[in-house]
């Protein structure tokens, strides 16, 4: 065999092995490929197109779903066994320097009452292409008071109902990793759970009883009724949310434990909601900005990012459940 066909065939198999690990680059973690999405076009070419996860779907009647995949959902949960987690004590370092002891239950929810809100962005701001200014009318539900924690994410993986966060990249230039091994810590057990896809966050909401908020239901429990700019008003408050300004305000660099900023919690009582970490709702794309995002971004009727990055390390989520009646 001549030497010219010994290196054709050498980088025949390089290239195989390398496309076999491309969605496995933590060696230490087992994660399956799961953030690939297909593009649907609207029927008569108008409209906007949507992506859809690649996953096991529901098709058919009620009764032969069933037998195929029985689904848990927020109307009909399964029983699913959880261990009682008991309120916890967790250190908030103020301005002055000084530290505050403050209790929180992770599983908390806070209820957001039935009625219509303001969501949207006015004309005159960026954005407002995407998520025009308007007046929509909700069915009440609960949503977690804190975005979903390491701590409640390592109960799904240990039950079976969820897979490992992961940093696995395929957009290297977009992604920061500082957090690839947060999830690892125990000391980081009250963070929030980061490195998810879309498909992962609903599959936990899933196995609570739960599901993702949409866009719009976010909004609601984001800014209240009377559509306020951020959670806590209208006005920008640097010490109400955990944002990119290198922990001179709001003492944390990057990603802060939960509960941390009581004081820029929405109308409803709902926490972190402005920073921190963005969080995935059932739109397929991103709310609320987080520890790496400037204050535009930190507006509740901002559009959010979309389907770009399926995984980040200021990427969260939290699920709501509608109110039985």
């Amino acid at each position: 065999m001549r030497p010219q066909h010994l290196f054709f065939i050498y980088l025949l198999f390089f290239f195989v092995v390398s496309a076999a690990h491309a969605d496995d680059r933590d060696s230490s973690l087992s994660f399956p490929s799961e953030y690939r999405y297909s593009i649907i076009e609207p029927a008569g070419g108008g409209g906007e197109r949507i992506r859809v996860p690649e996953g096991d779907f529901l098709i058919g009647q009620p009764g032969d779903a069933k037998k195929i995949l029985p689904v848990p959902s927020a109307e009909s949960p399964v029983e699913i066994p959880m261990v009682k987690v008991a309120p916890r004590s967790v250190q908030i370092k103020k301005l002055d320097g000084s530290m505050l002891q403050r209790e929180i239950n992770l599983e908390d929810m806070v209820l957001v009452p039935e009625g219509e809100a303001v969501i949207g962005l006015p004309d005159s701001l960026a954005g407002s292409d995407r998520n025009p200014l308007r007046s929509a009318a909700f069915k009440a539900f609960l949503i977690d008071k804190y975005e979903i924690t390491n701590e409640q994410y390592k109960r799904c993986v240990a039950a079976g109902g969820c897979t490992v966060p992961s940093l696995i990249i395929d957009y290297p230039w977009t992604f920061h990793e500082a957090g690839k091994d947060w999830y690892k810590d125990a000391s980081r057990d009250d963070y929030p759970v980061v490195g998810l896809t879309w498909k992962q966050s609903n599959e936990y909401c899933r196995w609570v009883g739960k599901r993702l908020p949409t866009a719009a239901e976010w909004e609601k429990a984001a800014r209240g009724p009377d559509g306020r700019t951020y959670p806590w008003g209208n006005d920008w408050d640097a010490s109400r949310a955990n944002w990119d300004d290198e922990g001179k305000t709001d003492s944390f660099e990057k990603i802060a434990p939960v509960g941390c900023f009581p004081q820029g919690a929405s109308p409803y009582g709902a926490e972190d909601m402005a920073g921190n970490v963005r969080e995935w709702v059932d739109d397929l794309v991103l709310k609320g900005g987080s520890w790496y995002s400037y204050p535009e971004s930190l507006r509740s009727g901002d559009p959010g990012h979309e389907y770009i990055v399926e995984r980040d390390d200021d990427m969260g989520f939290r699920c709501i459940k509608y109110v039985s009646h």
